[in-house]
């Protein structure tokens, strides 16, 4: 059967199909010699849609598809700087699994701001995959590594089982905090080297070590960290609370 203004008479009766805009009649008593096809009838209207559908048909089959970009970041490691997949690398069963250990992170401004940025990019379309309509203002974490959120936000119960549905996207925050927390013990130390070398006297001395005591004892004097976003989910920056 062929239609002009139509080629390939099966794509055209997939789609006609589907919109129900042809008919096929064959006369009830048709020659032999006639008996050869089908005829087809189809109004000017219903052949601009099937025209349409098949132009946009092609069209989505010309496009190909846009795979997802892997976000690979460069990160201070104990192994040197080192390109990371970062989804692979919090995967509980990453795409190319490591073939030893995987690097350490270590608690750099560089691996802190680009861990950050990722969860930035991600967090919004996380919370609406699993329809929570807005962001914490803030996460924090408890002394027993339990994520703890505002009291007045709205949907604390959803985040923390979307958290534990995932855990690659919970342990990118909590190593985010993590690593805030060490440099900033690590900062503290500096600064407490700094102070006790220039001090000039035993009074200086004392009044240095008096003032970073916790911190000689094992414990640092920073306050706990805590991650900051937007309503949409970007996240912000972190701050002591």
């Amino acid at each position: 059967m062929n239609i002009q203004g139509i080629s390939g008479a099966s794509a055209w009766f997939d789609v006609a199909k589907k919109t129900g805009t042809f008919s096929t009649t064959v006369p009830a008593q048709t020659p032999a010699s006639a008996r050869s096809s089908d005829t087809a009838s189809i109004s000017g209207a219903a052949r601009d849609r099937l025209m349409q559908e098949i132009a946009s048909q092609s069209a989505r089959s010309a496009t190909p598809s846009t795979p997802s970009t892997p976000a690979v970041a460069s990160f201070d490691t104990d192994k040197g700087s080192v390109e990371l997949n970062i989804d692979d690398y919090f995967s509980a069963s990453p795409q190319k699994p490591f073939a030893e250990l995987p690097p350490l992170l270590m608690p750099s401004q560089q691996n802190i701001d680009a861990l950050s940025s990722h969860i930035s990019n991600v967090f919004p379309k996380f919370l609406s995959d699993h329809g929570i309509s807005s962001a914490p203002a803030s996460i924090s974490y408890d002394s027993m590594g339990q994520a703890v959120f505002p009291a007045d936000y709205p949907y604390t119960e959803q985040l923390k089982k979307a958290l534990d549905e995932t855990p690659s996207m919970a342990r990118k925050l909590m190593t985010v905090v993590g690593m805030t927390d060490a440099k900033n013990a690590l900062d503290e130390g500096v600064k407490f080297q700094q102070e006790y070398t220039n001090a000039q006297s035993q009074n200086a001395l004392g009044a240095v070590i008096a003032k970073y005591g916790s911190l000689l004892s094992g414990q640092s004097s920073t306050s706990p960290v805590s991650l900051l976003f937007s309503e949409d989910g970007r996240m912000q920056n972190t701050r002591n609370v």
